[in-house]
């Protein structure tokens, strides 16, 4: 089964129909992003927007930070083809945001713009700006790349096309469509592309669930023989290893990799800047609680539509469309016939596209804000930047990064570049991680631990990552007619996570030790907070009447 013939839903009338829905609904978000970021006229509110929201709106807007094209179509493709280690995939997506609510008092408590600002809080000065720029620039970049690639994919697919030049074209397109709207609306303009792309993805995913259960009859227990029969393990579809089976130590690294996506989608720095957003602490925590439930609804769409494509499709034909698995939902709704089968594909091409460009809008802010805050306002100008010439850096910052990032999409088009999006979470488990925990719950943490755990963490993973075997030495690698993979596990945060944590205290054990007061940034917290205080929750006893009320 060819690209093509897969992706041709109907010739003539049905097809113009569903590609005009498409783009009238692309139309419609990209206006009304713009049009909300428009009176958002200070650098502040371009990072992270005005601090004014409902828990339950900052609590979609958090959701549709984890509801990645990676989650929609890549754990969707795992789930098909092997079943179990897409299944905990997904759970660890969800418990996630369990580690996200240790987080959010602390993170909102700062009133920090960019990550420089939190990790400021323990090492002020330039160091620990530039060291948050690091980390900052290196897990957004991957990330960025790897959201731009779907959306090329899954564009040229709604049009029919599955050329490569193609769809290196629809990623120019949409990727220069997203940088424009991030550029003019900001992170206002975001926040209202990801409300509405979090309630649309949610319904697409259930309504495409649903119809998957109808075909079974609602028998769960029909679904899932159908899948484990069509799978690539028959018999053993829910059993681990399927992942990482080619691997040295498939035990290892099935539970490095829980950890990898357990911290490192926490520690995203789109997804802090999202926590940062809440007015107040007990809103924040009840944004994460919010967006707990969301996401989890849409985890549980992802297995039903991930078996249902593995018992409707079956997993040969799912990998030999594409050897990444990523084309599964949409072949799988493509299986259904008639008007149902059309409705749902634009439906759930208008989700995805959504899903890019908040997930890449917010992407490329918090870049931003990383090259703008921290190096441009504290580098190079001295602090003595005037936010209107901050703003003006901060949007060709965007426009920079974004561009960059269109380039090297393209660039990687038609490769496997599956690993990007595990690079960068392995990269946020194995710098921003360890950096946030110790800072916020451990007094003894310094200057020197922080460069150690970021530095270090970066260097070992992206170095591992390299040597790994899903950049070179197999058909499936970026680079398959090479082989330098002598890292023989599947991730590096086998490695980098437990060693980044450990240069973390060592550093902080060599380092002299500064225990650094700061004043909180919230204009209702008045008094000078100790870091200290923040492990043992007892700033809530410091707080102003209304917000400890608020917080209890």
């Amino acid at each position: 089964m060819t690209h093509k013939s897969t992706f041709f839903l109907a010739a003539g009338q049905p097809q113009v129909l569903v590609l005009t829905c498409f783009m009238l609904f692309m139309a419609i978000a990209l206006f009304g992003s713009v049009f909300a970021g428009l009176d958002g006229d200070t650098p502040k509110e371009f990072y992270i927007g005005d601090r004014q929201g409902a828990a339950l709106k900052n609590g979609l807007a958090l959701a549709e930070t984890y509801i990645s094209t990676s989650l929609l179509l890549t754990v969707t493709g795992v789930v098909a083809t092997v079943g179990f280690d897409g299944i905990t995939t997904a759970t660890n997506v969800v418990l996630s945001l369990g580690f996200l609510l240790l987080l959010a008092r602390p993170v909102q408590l700062s009133g920090s713009q960019t990550l420089g600002d939190l990790f400021s809080l323990r090492a002020p000065g330039t160091a620990a700006r530039v060291a948050a720029a690091v980390a900052t620039l290196a897990v957004t970049a991957p990330y960025l790349v790897a959201q731009l690639i779907a959306a090329g994919n899954v564009t040229a697919a709604l049009l029919g096309f599955s050329g490569l030049g193609v769809q290196k074209i629809c990623t120019v397109l949409i990727g220069g469509l997203v940088v424009t709207c991030g550029m003019l609306s900001g992170a206002k303009g975001i926040s209202v592309v990801q409300v509405l792309a979090a309630t649309i993805t949610l319904g697409a995913m259930t309504m495409a669930s649903l119809a998957v259960v109808r075909l079974f009859h609602g028998d769960f227990g029909a679904l899932l023989a159908a899948a484990d029969a069509h799978s690539t393990r028959p018999g053993r579809y829910l059993s681990s290893g399927g992942l990482f089976e080619t691997g040295a130590t498939p035990r290892l690294d099935f539970v490095a990799g829980q950890i990898m996506t357990i911290l490192g989608g926490a520690c995203m720095p789109h997804v802090l800047n999202r926590v940062s957003a809440s007015k107040d602490t007990a809103t924040a925590r009840r944004s994460v609680r919010y967006a707990t439930g969301v996401v989890a609804l849409v985890c549980v769409t992802v297995v039903i539509l991930g078996m249902g494509a593995a018992a409707r499709v079956g997993a040969r034909s799912i990998l030999d469309a594409n050897p990444s698995g990523d084309d599964s939902l949409i072949l799988l709704v493509h299986s259904l016939e008639g008007g149902v089968g059309r409705v749902l594909f634009t439906a759930l091409a208008c989700a995805v596209f959504l899903s890019v460009l908040a997930v890449v809008g917010g992407t490329t802010l918090a870049a931003a804000g990383a090259l703008t805050r921290d190096l441009y306002r504290h580098l190079a100008q001295g602090r003595r930047s005037s936010p209107p010439r901050e703003l003006l850096v901060a949007r060709v910052a965007v426009l920079l990064f974004g561009s960059l990032g269109i380039l090297l999409a393209v660039l990687a088009q038609g490769r496997s570049a599956a690993f990007l999006a595990q690079l960068a979470l392995s990269l946020a488990a194995s710098t921003i991680a360890p950096a946030l925990l110790y800072s916020f719950y451990w007094d003894r943490f310094n200057r020197t631990g922080l460069l150690w755990a970021v530095y270090g963490g970066t260097i070992l993973t992206v170095g591992l990552q390299a040597l790994a075997p899903s950049v070179s030495g197999s058909p499936q690698a970026f680079f398959p007619n090479a082989d330098f993979a002598w890292f023989e596990h599947s991730t590096p945060a086998l490695i980098s996570v437990p060693a980044a944590f450990l240069l973390g205290w060592a550093g902080s054990l060599a380092g002299r030790r500064r225990i650094h007061r700061y004043p909180a940034q919230n204009a209702s917290v008045t008094d000078t907070i100790l870091l200290t205080d923040l492990r043992a929750d007892a700033t809530t006893s410091r707080l102003p009447t209304a917000e400890r009320r608020a917080t209890e």
